[in-house]
């Protein structure tokens, strides 16, 4: 993909003492392997902190946003700075969709399925985001 000045922010959750935060820093860094170019990571503790940086970035691109868990912060901390996230990938409905059992996983070291669901959420993101591009890339025609 041809580099552009038009990129994606992605917000991942993810919070500490959860095993499903551990599947979505996993699924962060997987987006940001494949999509180095297209993709801004925004760090949720500078969101949180009002740091400029990171509100610059969701105020200039749209914005996937990775929930991990029920109380959906990601989506929460991006709606609370004003911004409405163009995509939301919740994990427990990839969970649900996929059926990806994590019984038996460890936050610490994710196992086989905690990939698998790793991954799974990441594809997900990875189609937004290739979406939101392609959909930029039409409108600018």
């Amino acid at each position: 993909m041809a580099q552009s000045e038009f990129k994606v922010a992605l917000v991942a959750c993810d919070g500490i003492g959860r095993l499903v935060s551990t599947v979505v820093r996993q699924a962060a860094y997987k987006v940001m392997q494949q999509r180095p170019e297209e993709v801004i990571l925004v760090d949720t503790g500078m969101l949180l902190a009002d740091q400029p940086e990171a509100l610059e970035v969701i105020n200039k691109y749209p914005v996937v946003v990775i929930d991990g868990c029920r109380p959906r912060c990601g989506t929460v901390m991006t709606e609370g700075h004003g911004v409405k996230p163009a995509v939301t990938v919740y994990t427990r409905d990839v969970v649900a969709q996929e059926k990806i059992s994590l019984v038996g996983e460890q936050r610490r070291g994710l196992g086989e399925k905690g990939m698998r669901l790793a991954e799974a959420v990441a594809q997900r993101v990875i189609e937004a985001v290739d979406l939101l591009i392609a959909e930029e890339m039409v409108s600018t025609l």
